[in-house]
């Protein structure tokens, strides 16, 4: 169950990311999904399976974007495996506001990271202050989506660890 959601979620993420996030556009805001599922389940889950999910969804989005391979793939890695860092002996689970926050932080960080890897390739970018503005708007629209989303990762981790306990998957 685990893989079919590891799969799953970062190339629905991606392919929202290139088809729906674009009309919901706040400005020149776009939330970052795959950044939004990865970093979610991260915080929900561990870093373990998250980077997976950022690489995953990170590499389909390059792929969808015509962006440089690699580089949305490469620029979420860290700070997914960030936020995913903590005890493994917390029973307690992170609360949503704390959580929201970590994810914005990583989308910030992703898309600082990212905007970076364009300067350093030579891309095209017509304005790197304007670029870095709208990753701030960007990562603050991400943190607010991951109110709803978090705990949606939080059930499906919970779920999931019920089946791996039975055996199922």
């Amino acid at each position: 169950m685990r893989l079919a959601l590891a799969v799953l979620i970062p190339l629905s993420a991606a392919l929202l990311q290139g088809t729906v996030a674009p009309l919901i556009a706040i400005g020149g805001a776009r939330p970052l999904l795959p950044i939004l599922v990865a970093g979610s389940w991260a915080v929900a889950a561990g870093a373990r399976e998250a980077v997976w999910w950022a690489f995953l969804g990170g590499l389909a989005s390059d792929l969808l974007s015509g962006g440089p391979l690699g580089a949305f793939a490469l620029a979420s890695l860290p700070p997914v495996a960030a936020i995913g860092v903590r005890e493994r002996e917390s029973t307690r689970p992170t609360p949503i506001i704390i959580a929201a926050l970590l994810v914005g932080i990583a989308a910030l960080a992703a898309a600082l990271i990212y905007l970076g890897i364009l300067v350093a390739t030579a891309q095209p970018v017509a304005s790197v202050p304007l670029a870095a503005g709208t990753a701030v708007a960007s990562a603050i629209y991400t943190g607010l989506l991951a109110l709803a989303i978090y705990p949606v990762a939080r059930l499906l981790r919970r779920a999931t660890e019920k089946q791996g306990a039975l055996g199922v998957w």
